[in-house]
């Protein structure tokens, strides 16, 4: 089970809550779409990244081929060459095959490390090598969920849960690692993400994942992790933005 979330405001948690009413999260995680990875795929390619990088993440360690591998699954494939790493990068992340008990009061201490020794990889990929190599506690942080649930775009946008803005520039969408609020508003990310798994499995709403991330031990059956929600959420920023590919 994800850790419990450590500072929301009871406005937020309010429209959280109403959010998860109003919305069906179960449809929203089988409508994920991203190439190959659908539901009746068996998210094929998250599957295997989550199994990579959390083998080696229990090592406590990242490698320089699984950033590359996030970056290029994302549609990256193009910045690979730009992106400069330690080959073995150390990240405390699990103790003793479980979570790492500081994540749950400082979530962001990952996050920073990654991003401090790595140069060329934006929120959006840091946030996604956490999201596989610890999926019960972190999900991605890209710019369809900031457009239409941070300060985004007006027309599209029913919620501001995030004060974090997503740019284009003419190049493609992006979140400036520049802006004031990053990496703050991850933590407030991560605690969203925490509040609505936690909220959906007191409810007794099963997260309905393929067969194989159960039996290969990757997640437990219909208990929702920070990574299943933000996909969920993932899939409704993308229908609210009418998009079919990720930034």
């Amino acid at each position: 089970m994800p850790f419990p979330p450590a500072d929301l405001s009871d406005h937020l948690k309010t429209g959280l809550e109403e959010f998860a009413r109003t919305n069906d999260f179960r449809e929203l995680y089988r409508g994920y779409s991203w190439d190959q990875d659908i539901w009746c795929n068996g998210f094929p390619s998250i599957l295997e990244l989550e199994a990579t990088l959390t083998a080696t993440a229990r090592e406590n360690v990242v490698t320089k081929e699984d950033i590359l591998s996030v970056v290029k699954w994302g549609g990256g494939a193009r910045r690979l060459s730009r992106i400069q790493c330690p080959e073995t990068l150390h990240l405390p992340l699990w103790d003793n095959g479980k979570p790492h008990s500081e994540i749950e009061k400082t979530p962001l201490a990952p996050v920073k490390k990654l991003q401090a020794r790595t140069k060329q990889l934006g929120p959006t990929s840091l946030s996604k090598v956490l999201r596989f190599a610890l999926p019960s506690e972190y999900g991605a942080i890209d710019t369809r969920i900031v457009r239409v649930v941070g300060r985004g775009d007006d027309a599209s946008k029913r919620q501001q849960w995030l004060d974090l803005k997503a740019r284009d520039d003419g190049y493609g969408w992006y979140i400036p690692k520049a802006q004031g609020t990053w990496p703050g508003e991850y933590a407030t990310w991560i605690d969203i993400l925490r509040f609505l798994a936690a909220h959906l499995n007191e409810q007794g709403t099963e997260c309905p994942h393929p067969p194989a991330f159960v039996d290969r031990g990757l997640r437990t059956r219909g208990v929702w992790y920070c990574a299943d929600v933000e996909m969920a959420l993932w899939s409704y920023a993308s229908t609210r933005l009418n998009e079919t590919k990720s930034t």
